[in-house]
């Protein structure tokens, strides 16, 4: 069976939706003196004022939902039903290869 061919923001989105949910990288955001985590303006996009704000007792709302597939297909401009597809069919292997070969 011939696996489908991915958009290259569709790889780019799906290979960092898995680097973010294995703790590779994180989303760009700060704490602040509270020790609340919110997003960079590169960061936030329009999904994200529908979570609700960090407090104390949730600091991590926003960095929780900033790892999320919805959240990065948006930051990459991508249909989030086409990354999931990608995730599934492991194409994003292909960039993780990539970067291992570059080392």
């Amino acid at each position: 069976m011939k696996k489908k061919e991915y958009p290259e923001t569709v790889l780019l989105a799906a290979y960092e939706y898995i680097r973010r949910q294995k703790r590779e990288v994180h989303p760009a955001g700060k704490f602040d003196r509270g020790g609340r985590w919110y997003p960079s303006e590169a960061e936030e996009q329009p999904c994200c004022s529908s979570i609700r704000n960090p407090s104390r007792a949730w600091p991590y709302s926003l960095m929780t939902h900033c790892r999320t597939l919805p959240h990065v297909a948006a930051l990459y401009g991508a249909d989030p039903k086409e990354v999931r597809r990608a995730v599934k069919d492991g194409a994003w292997e292909v960039l993780r290869a990539q970067e291992v070969l570059k080392k």
